[in-house]
């Protein structure tokens, strides 16, 4: 059975995450029912390198699959995106090593918060952006955000009901770039807690508002205390940039 990878874009507005949930529409369940749709046969389960919550996007999610026989890629990729429309689209499709799982053999994700820091909404990036509407000391939150790089146990940053055996991750990359109104916050690590990254940007607006329990990232670290971070940043600010197969030696670019 060849195995099948593909990069998929997503919007996740009107999902409830990827993982399949029964009676709840999910990016896998759609995934799913498309491709048993184009290719006409029962499809065993659709993998990807990881679960993203609810309203979390996805700009190149890696996925992988068996089915009975090589498709016609080109007609695969244009069927999805077509089923799909405006929700999902499929940047890629190749047939890869039948030892190939898009979970496992992940080393490192991208992940960018974009926050709209003005006075009034936004319009044309409503359910793309948080909108903070309070002056920030970009500064001093860059300064923060700096201080995650490097190996360090997150328990600080771990979301409720988070299942992980070990909350010890690799930060290759942390940065904030400014454009205003807007604020992006890149990070790329060996992997992530539950609800870590919204957490980590919550942490650093309470930080860049002047409001933050503690500004020293470093402290709120080594505290290893959920209480001592800041609020939990909302989904839609969140987007999966870049999943990582090799070392990420050079830090994501657009």
């Amino acid at each position: 059975m060849p195995n099948i990878k593909l990069i998929i874009e997503y919007n996740g507005a009107q999902f409830h995450g990827w993982q399949q949930q029964p009676g709840l529409r999910t990016i896998q369940s759609e995934l799913h029912r498309a491709l048993e749709i184009i290719l006409r046969e029962d499809i065993a389960h659709v993998q990807a390198s990881g679960r993203t919550d609810e309203g979390v996007h996805a700009r190149r999610q890696v996925v992988n699959f068996r089915c009975q026989q090589t498709p016609d890629l080109t007609v695969l990729r244009r069927s999805i995106s077509s089923i799909l429309k405006s929700e999902v689209a499929v940047h890629s499709a190749e047939v890869v090593e039948d030892s190939f799982h898009s979970l496992r053999d992940a080393v490192a994700k991208t992940y960018r918060y974009t926050i709209y820091n003005h006075d009034v909404p936004p319009v044309l990036d409503k359910g793309r952006v948080w909108l903070v509407n309070k002056e920030l000391n970009l500064e001093i939150m860059k300064s923060a955000a700096a201080q995650l790089v490097g190996t360090h146990d997150f328990k600080s940053f771990q979301g409720a009901k988070c299942g992980a055996p070990d909350t010890v991750k690799t930060i290759f990359e942390s940065r904030l770039d400014f454009n205003q109104p807007y604020i992006l916050f890149t990070i790329t690590g060996s992997g992530f807690l539950k609800h870590m990254v919204r957490n980590i940007v919550g942490t650093l607006v309470d930080i860049g508002r002047g409001e933050a329990k503690n500004n020293s990232m470093k402290e709120i670290i080594a505290a290893q205390n959920r209480q001592i971070a800041g609020m939990t940043a909302p989904p839609w600010g969140l987007c999966l940039e870049q999943v990582w197969y090799s070392s990420p030696e050079v830090p994501f670019k657009n």
